[in-house]
């Protein structure tokens, strides 16, 4: 699997301890940015405009928006393209006012256009005619809005009922877990064809954060 890093703060000085450190992890090629205003969930985060003078080297960026309304935070990447070296933008599905026009807008800048379902939204909350046009599906693990959740079981199912709709509609989306994760759960995550899982305070916290990224990587 893939290991993102995931990057969820207010201060500009940790995203950049935050992001050099990634930088220096073997086999990560990607880091998640999680962006929050506030109104999604009652936590707020740096916004894409304050990380455009950060060097990313040779890493790409996805963004993670869990904002009352991901099209304004999509406009704001796309300014600031030239600085921000974004792979994907991921956003929640739950606050959106056009999955469609979200979807176009993204690609019309060749952005990869991707959803997050929160633990508790069913997939059909993505509109079917959408399926698709998605480059990457997330599933939360925990409830959107803050790390340091514990990582709950009940996505194992959510998990299966996806993959088995991907195959029946022959769909070829990149498949994330984001939230809680822990090498206790890689294996099954593995099993369960997951493509990605997105990391941040197993990773931050270790003392040894290379042997998070070949926990996920080799698993």
């Amino acid at each position: 699997m893939n290991l993102y890093p995931t990057i969820l703060t207010d201060s500009v000085e940790v995203f950049v301890r935050q992001a050099s450190l990634a930088q220096s992890l073997e086999g990560v090629e990607i880091i998640q940015v999680d962006i929050i205003d506030g109104r999604f969930a009652d936590n707020m985060t740096i916004s894409p405009a304050d990380i455009a003078g950060f060097d990313f080297g040779e890493l790409q960026l996805d963004f993670h928006l869990m904002v009352e309304e991901p099209l304004d935070y999509l406009n704001e990447i796309i300014e600031y393209k030239e600085q921000l070296p974004t792979r994907a933008v991921i956003a929640q599905v739950e606050r959106m006012s056009s999955q469609l026009e979200f979807i176009n807008q993204a690609k019309d800048v060749k952005i990869k256009a991707g959803f997050s379902l929160d633990l508790f939204t069913p997939f059909s909350a993505i509109e079917k005619d959408i399926l698709s046009k998605l480059d990457v599906i997330q599933l939360m693990s925990i409830e959107a809005g803050f790390q340091g959740q514990k990582f709950d079981q009940k996505i194992f199912q959510k998990i299966k009922e996806i993959n088995q709709i991907k195959k029946e509609l022959e769909l070829n989306f990149e498949l994330v877990i984001d939230g809680g994760i822990k090498e206790a759960q890689l294996k099954q995550l593995k099993n369960l064809q997951v493509d990605a899982v997105a990391v941040g305070s197993w990773l931050w916290k270790n003392d040894k954060p290379q042997s998070v990224a070949e926990s996920v990587i080799t698993s």
